[in-house]
């Protein structure tokens, strides 16, 4: 039986780190926390009206423990929650970890290690996705080792080889003729590299649709460039004058196909037949089948053909001149010498340099066949009750989402009912798809991936780049139902706004943000936050302007969506006024507004659905009998966000979209009145400002 047959006991990296450890600190926390229930001066003891409430026993798994060591050695008990919760929270996290960046950053971290560990185990599986993780990784590795002349001379023997799949230039072909040459044979042979930018047109793609557009062909400055590489080793010109020659009617060719600068009307789409009957001198079927898998070419040809866009550019539809004037009026060796040209540049712009010392080879497999990774992490490693719990969990939050736009008191009645209808249409993708599961279905796509140890690096990523385009078909034929160039063993969660869907990826449904053994409670303010805040994209000042299919509608009315913008402006303002502890006064809310809307809807949601919870039927976390649910809430949903000091250089930072860390607990939490009620906070506090944001 295939490897991917078995199931196997899933393998908890971090418990077997902490399992040594957890009854010795169980012990140190129970000495601590009578230590510490007395009064201290430099914590200020506040009255509250929130009661502690009597708890179903105490969670004692080891995922439990781990939150809960994590709870009380990242605090600084020294610091008032009311001045600075981020530090109250965080403030021995330094102390605590190594590794710098934020609990999410650790957790991928901790997965891409996992999975070097079994890509340098021995082969012993049949599984081809596994075997072809593997392979690569090797020729990565001995990439590495190779010594630069070595490592170049193998390179440049796959180049050539590669040229030679392409076709021939005629200014370096004395047997070149031009009854032997077709430009569509020129373009199927590129197009069989998986290559998308091909020269007359381009196969752009999001998440829901593929369009084919204009390339952007050489720039001058290109064409300059290219013409200097050619003198520079003119012993492969036949001859220099023939050259400056045919290299003056290339330039001339482009000038031409310059001419047509204009920009794409989104809403203007025509059919691929369509195109066909105006540019016959191209077979678009044959170039574009040679990007399909060889197993599926014929029933992915029917419905992408079905499904491709045509932007109506005068590029291709202008009734006097346009690309097919072009093409018949330019002869076969302008035609040869520009395209061969052209794709030997965008070859050698991706040709890969020798990978050093600081190339993590595994890394590489994970970005080159991010499928494949998902499945061995998910076999070996995950609990896959935890995608059943955490799929419930997307259905509570949603349900809070809708609650929230009904009782809002400012939305207008036919907002609302459009807002409703777009949380109610929202896809989710938790974790992976159910076929993944299925025995053998993802090695029924790796039987067209041909790697092979003995390969140079160079050939191994072109295949491997036609690979990706081949996949990448197959899903907007509907034959993958997940898109293959995600990253999905990062710690993450997104939301697609072209699609509506919200993916949650498995690496944030494990410890320690996520385990079956965590109390509902526990469960809700891990992750909740997370999950209300993809949510929350698609109503940030962009995902606002998409309905419910993904499709760009305006359905608010114009007096709502005005009043959205003056409160997104608060926010702005809030984070432009914000004095961040690594980056003071230095940003711009501008850049990051769409995070934090999403943000301050994360937090409301989540909160709206922790407070359903029944906290007398679950257990306490150990250490935290006596806490406040509320308190608890707010401790728990800001330890996603505890990081060592955030060393990013301030320009770089100022264009980030996302807002620092402090900000996203300290300025996003300021924000809700119950925080300042669970901690009592002082009005005009820094946690409790008269002034707060509020969207809905």
């Amino acid at each position: 039986m295939p490897q991917e047959d078995k199931e196997t006991k899933p393998h908890h990296p971090l418990r077997s780190l902490t399992i040594f450890l957890i009854w010795i600190f169980a012990l140190y926390v129970a000495v601590i926390i009578i230590r510490g229930s007395e009064p201290t001066k430099t914590t200020p003891s506040r009255p509250s009206e929130f009661q502690s409430v009597k708890h179903n026993g105490v969670c004692k798994s080891p995922e439990c423990i781990l939150l809960a060591h994590q709870l009380h050695n990242w605090r600084d008990v020294s610091v008032d929650p009311c001045q600075n919760f981020y530090k109250a929270v965080c403030g021995k996290y330094n102390e605590d970890t190594l590794v710098d960046g934020h609990r999410m950053m650790k957790k991928t971290k901790i997965v891409e290690q996992l999975l070097k560990e079994f890509l340098e185990q021995p082969s012993t599986s049949t599984s081809k996705s596994e075997k072809a993780m593997k392979t690569f990784y090797k020729i990565c590795q001995r990439a590495k080792t190779m010594n630069e002349t070595e490592y170049y001379q193998q390179r440049e023997v796959t180049s050539t080889e590669i040229s030679k799949r392409i076709g021939s230039i005629p200014f370096l072909d004395k047997n070149w003729t031009e009854s032997s040459f077709d430009l569509n044979d020129m373009i199927s042979n590129y197009s069989s590299l998986g290559r998308l930018n091909l020269g007359l047109f381009m196969i752009p793609s999001n998440y829901r649709d593929v369009f084919i557009g204009r390339d952007l062909l050489f720039s001058k400055e290109e064409l300059a460039e290219v013409k200097q590489m050619y003198l520079n080793d003119n012993k492969t010109l036949l001859d220099v004058a023939t050259f400056e020659e045919d290299f003056k009617n290339m330039e001339t060719f482009n000038e031409e196909l310059e001419k047509f600068e204009e920009q794409w009307d989104l809403s203007s789409f025509t059919k691929l037949s369509d195109l066909q009957a105006h540019l016959p001198s191209l077979d678009f079927e044959r170039i574009l089948k040679n990007l399909f898998s060889s197993k599926h070419k014929d029933e992915v040809w029917e419905t992408i053909r079905q499904r491709l866009l045509v932007p109506k550019l005068s590029f291709f539809f202008n009734e006097t001149y346009n690309l097919e004037t072009i093409l018949q009026t330019t002869s076969k060796r302008v035609l040869a010498n520009y395209f061969g040209a052209y794709f030997r540049f965008l070859m050698e712009e991706d040709n890969r340099d020798k990978p050093d010392g600081n190339v993590d080879c595994a890394k590489k497999v994970i970005e080159k066949l991010p499928l494949a990774s998902l499945r061995v992490f998910a076999r070996n490693h995950f609990d896959k009750e935890n995608l059943r719990l955490a799929s419930d969990m997307v259905e509570d939050i949603r349900q809070s989402f809708v609650e929230i736009i009904q009782q809002s008191t400012w939305l207008s009645q036919s907002t609302k009912i459009a807002a409703i209808r777009k949380i109610e249409h929202m896809q989710k993708l938790v974790g992976y798809p159910n076929d993944l599961e299925v025995p053998g279905a993802l090695d029924s796509y790796f039987d067209t991936l041909n790697l092979s140890e003995g390969m140079s690096y160079l050939a191994a990523e072109v295949e491997l780049d036609r690979f990706h385009t081949e996949q990448v078909m197959n899903f907007h034929a509907s034959l993958l139902s997940i898109k293959p160039d995600e990253m999905y063993v990062e710690t993450n969660a997104y939301y697609m706004p072209e699609l509506n869907k919200l993916t949650i990826n498995v690496a944030l449904l494990d410890e320690p943000f996520f385990d079956s053994t965590y109390p509902k409670y526990a469960k809700v303010a891990s992750i909740g936050e997370v999950i209300g805040h993809e949510i929350g994209h698609g109503f940030d000042p962009f995902g606002r302007m998409m309905d419910e299919n993904g499709g760009y509608k305006d359905w608010w009315t114009p007096e709502d969506s005005a009043e959205y913008d003056r409160r997104a402006q608060c926010l702005i303002d809030q984070y432009t006024g914000y004095d961040d502890p690594d980056f003071g006064r230095n940003l711009n809310g501008s850049i990051t507004i769409g995070e934090m809307a999403a943000d301050l809807l994360g937090i409301n949601v989540s909160w709206k659905t922790y407070k359903k919870v029944d906290f007398s039927s679950e257990p306490s976390i150990f250490g935290f009998e006596d806490e406040k649910p509320d308190k608890l809430f707010f401790h728990m949903t800001a330890l996603t966000w505890c990081r060592a000091r955030d060393s990013t250089p301030l320009a770089t930072k100022q264009r980030m979209l996302h807002p620092t860390s402090s900000f996203r607990v300290n300025g996003v939490f300021s924000n809700m009145k119950e925080f300042a009620e669970a901690f009592n906070c002082p009005v005009g506090s820094p946690m409790n400002p008269v002034k707060k944001c509020e969207l809905f």
